[in-house]
């Protein structure tokens, strides 16, 4: 006999199978009476005006690490499901892929700022490759953008959760208060690793004045050096390293990507392409101030948040704060 027995003859909506048959039945409902809008049917409500904003409370930031994660499409490497990207650091079984960053949502002004700048360089460097972007998934959803503390890095199963304890207790050992970047420029870079070329948006602490020709990143530079001193422990690579007898400092290197393109020459043309920030509608963009409440370390499809302390942002000398780099 099956668990709820119905005739055909019920109106009711069915019940879940676990539910209990002697629960009371509840009385029917009263009728209602006749709208003055011609039928039984409540009339619908008023959609809100235009521009109202949403009474919904906004996301906690936790739901976002929870969701970090795409779906794997295939347990080797195809570039065809990737357009064109091949994997850098292969997946072995037992290893954790990690990666230590910032991460920023734009506000939903921001993001269409964004989209209008990676369809203006697009524009410009026409048929000489695809440019895609990272602001968008497959769905037209807006992405979150980030920073980058550590390179892409492989845990075993036997030490990430000691990597973890050790990176979040070392962020937050380092002194480093809540604080934020501005975007600067708008830049080409070239991957030493694949074929790929970035846009990114190099980025500078808000306590750099914006006259300056150089750029300052001091709490960030705290950070990486937190990043790099914990990468060495456990024998991974470290992100902005000297390679090379390079002159650039990593307090330069701090960026942003927003896209990307394959085999696409870094020339007089391409560099052309990137007048497109200095556009006056675009202008907006080198006011906006990127919070940098916390650092996330995401292992394998889990992603940890670690705050840092609110207050007076930390500040330090550029020249305690540069060192060379190499990506």
């Amino acid at each position: 006999m099956a668990l709820v027995d119905y005739s055909s003859s019920s109106s009711t909506s069915s019940h879940s199978d676990s539910e209990d048959n002697n629960a009371p039945v509840a009385s029917p409902a009263k009728r209602r009476k006749a709208s003055p809008h011609g039928s039984g049917a409540r009339p619908e409500a008023p959609s809100p005006p235009s521009g109202r904003v949403s009474d919904l409370p906004p996301l906690p930031s936790a739901f976002h690490d929870l969701y970090a994660s795409t779906v794997r499409q295939s347990v080797v490497d195809d570039p065809a499901l990737h357009h064109g990207r091949k994997r850098l650091t292969p997946h072995v079984v037992g290893n954790w892929p990690s990666h230590v960053y910032i991460e920023w949502h734009p506000l939903a002004d921001q993001h269409e700022k964004l989209v209008q700048l990676v369809c203006r360089v697009d524009d410009a460097i026409g048929s000489r490759a695809k440019l895609h972007s990272f602001l968008t998934s497959d769905l037209g959803a807006p992405l979150p953008l980030h920073i980058s503390l550590s390179r892409p890095i492989s845990l075993s199963t036997s030490n990430k959760d000691r990597f973890l304890d050790q990176i979040s207790s070392a962020l937050q050992a380092s002194g480093v208060r809540q604080f934020s970047v501005n975007p600067r420029r708008l830049l080409w870079y070239n991957s030493p690793d694949s074929n790929r070329t970035f846009l990114v948006l190099q980025v500078a602490s808000s306590s750099t004045p914006k006259s300056a020709g150089a750029l300052s990143n001091p709490e960030l530079m705290r950070l990486l050096n937190a990043c790099n001193d914990m990468a060495r422990r456990f024998d991974q690579p470290i992100l902005y390293q000297n390679k090379g007898g390079e002159k650039d400092s990593a307090d330069e290197a701090f960026h942003v990507s927003i896209g990307w393109a394959l085999d696409l020459p870094v020339d007089e043309e391409s560099i052309k392409a990137l007048e497109a920030f200095g556009d006056e509608e675009l202008q907006s963009l080198k006011t906006w101030e990127v919070p940098v409440p916390g650092v996330k370390v995401k292992i394998g499809n889990v992603v940890s948040h670690v705050p840092l302390s609110s207050g007076v942002p930390l500040t330090a000398s550029r020249g305690q704060s540069r060192s060379l780099f190499g990506l």
